[in-house]
């Protein structure tokens, strides 16, 4: 196994409450206050981070989410080296370049090519390296002659465009971005998302704080859900997300979150009493062979009847790269009501996944994602095939030459 391009391990940052330099740090302040109350203020400080524990594998993608003041900037400084931890340690194997404050240290007085050498510079480049690459990211900013212009005469969205065509040409080993791919209009936020996904493909391990959900389940392979500087959950972006939206219902409903950490949550107004493959003639199943006819079934109990209910399953594979995921109200079922036992299946005519180990996620939620029950890896099953292929879609396929000479299997 590789060693893994980051990692963290029980990181805590705080910030002292007041600073030894702050405006009642005088003589008059210190017969008012006294110095051993301020020592003793500062010692306790604001605790922003606490006990956070993560490994970013080369090549994957791991999402910060959570609400304001959760500490997901906090997290990203520590590891860019902005910040220092209190406690913990942070382990980087390999060049780390931030995409926190874009263009940060650019000089307003001379131009964007020169700002860009020294950024690129800055960034870890050598001067001819930054020379090399200067047609790709004048041709990436997509700013034209302005790009021998003094920076200051730049509007916003030129500086952001030019601050992330030098952090990404450096060819990072561990990407942090934080909340970049908001800025900029939509053909740019395109060219930015291409460029993750050729970084991706490249090995470059990623660490994305997003407040857009969609976005962090779409790019990202796992996420870190953050609350209050603590780590509430870590797993499928598709689960951590689901368990972000399920504690924010809650809160605008008055009702306490779920406890932290575990993999089922919710209310237990409705629970998930089992989870199970069914193979092509109804029976319970743990291995099924690509392409066959299985489906989800999910049993359940309503406590108490309910009017607002969707059904949901989510798959992903070991590694926790999302495969598919789906539920009654995506797929256009209207709710009426639910109460007492009873099941749903969801049925798939051709199950066509390539070799491996799948997980399945399974829950019963409101619409707004308040959770009645979510369990997290309720089902394991095995996908056999005749050949390894790679991936996670295996689709009935043919080859048909025209011109070269070739012989078909036996």
């Amino acid at each position: 196994m590789s060693t893994p391009a980051l990692v963290m391990a029980g990181v805590s940052k705080s910030y002292p409450l007041l600073s030894r330099r702050g405006r009642l740090h005088s003589f008059k302040g210190a017969l008012l206050r006294g110095e051993l109350l301020r020592a003793e203020q500062e010692q306790d400080g604001f605790l922003a981070l606490e006990g956070v524990d993560l490994e970013v594998a080369r090549g994957e993608t791991v999402g910060v989410i959570g609400p304001n003041g959760s500490g997901k900037s906090t997290l990203l400084k520590l590891v860019a080296g902005i910040l220092r931890p209190t406690a913990g340690t942070i382990t980087a194997n390999g060049r780390v370049t931030a995409l926190i404050e874009l263009g940060a240290g650019f000089h307003p007085e001379i131009s964007g090519r020169e700002n860009a050498v020294i950024n690129g510079m800055m960034l870890g480049l050598t001067r001819a390296e930054v020379q090399r690459r200067l047609p790709e990211i004048a041709e990436f900013a997509g700013i034209g002659e302005f790009i021998d212009e003094p920076v200051k005469t730049y509007s916003s969205g030129m500086y952001v465009r030019l601050g992330f065509a030098v952090a990404v040409a450096t060819d990072p080993e561990i990407l942090v971005v934080d909340e970049i791919l908001a800025v900029g209009d939509e053909a740019f936020g395109h060219k930015c998302l291409d460029r993750i996904g050729r970084l991706q493909r490249q090995g470059t391990a990623i660490l994305l704080v997003s407040h857009d959900l969609s976005l962090v389940k779409n790019l990202a392979h796992r996420a870190l859900y953050l609350r209050a500087g603590r780590p509430v959950f870590t797993g499928p972006a598709e689960a951590a997300v689901a368990r972000y939206r399920s504690d924010v219902a809650s809160d605008e409903e008055g009702a306490p979150a779920a406890a932290d950490g575990g993999k089922r949550w919710g209310n237990g107004a409705v629970t998930l009493d089992a989870v199970e493959l069914l193979d092509a003639n109804g029976a319970t199943s743990k291995t099924m062979s690509s392409g066959e006819k299985a489906s989800v079934r999910l049993a359940y109990t309503a406590h108490a009847a309910q009017e607002d209910f969707v059904f949901g399953i989510a798959l992903h594979r070991e590694d926790g790269a999302h495969v598919f995921g789906t539920n009654t109200a995506v797929d256009g079922w209207t709710a009426h009501r639910l109460a007492g036992a009873g099941e749903i299946r969801i049925e798939f005519p051709r199950l066509e996944l390539a070799p491996g180990r799948y997980l399945v996620d399974a829950a019963i939620h409101t619409k707004a994602g308040l959770a009645f029950d979510y369990r997290c890896e309720a089902l394991s099953f095995l996908v056999t095939a005749p050949v390894a292929w790679p991936g996670s879609y295996a689709p009935e396929h043919r080859w048909s030459p025209s011109g070269p000479a070739m012989s078909p299997p036996a």
